[in-house]
């Protein structure tokens, strides 16, 4: 009997010891979900920002019909006000201090957006 109860002992402790070490487990999002062929030479406003901004459901809520927050996004010289005081990027990267978009979400845009977005406005954020 007293076997038995050993045994039992020594199971649950092997159970456990096994929980702590898949609790330290770590995923790491690159990892996970890769950016594939994320293309940020030569970003156009034109092309490249709008298609964002409209995909991101960005523009939806940020126009000149019904501008959520008093910010309009739907057009280059609305969009170019909020880059040039860093409120674009910050909100769309999550940065501290900035309010999170998409409001209400806890995940950010994709990265390859993001990154995009960021090439864009390094490269001077040019209307073209």
């Amino acid at each position: 009997m007293m076997e038995l109860q050993i045994i039992k002992v020594k199971t649950l402790l092997l159970g456990l010891i096994g929980l702590l070490f898949m609790g330290c487990y770590n995923d790491v999002e690159e990892e996970l979900y890769p950016t594939v062929n994320c293309n940020t030479a030569g970003m156009s406003y034109s092309t490249d920002v709008v298609t964002i901004l409209t995909n991101n459901s960005c523009i939806s809520c940020h126009n000149n019909t019904n501008p959520q927050g008093s910010i309009k996004l739907d057009t280059y010289s609305d969009v170019k006000i909020y880059v040039d005081n860093g409120r674009l990027f910050g909100s769309v990267n999550h940065d501290v201090g900035f309010k999170s978009m998409p409001q209400g979400s806890t995940t950010k845009i994709n990265q390859c957006s993001i990154d995009q977005l960021q090439a864009w406005i390094k490269d001077g954020a040019l209307n073209n």
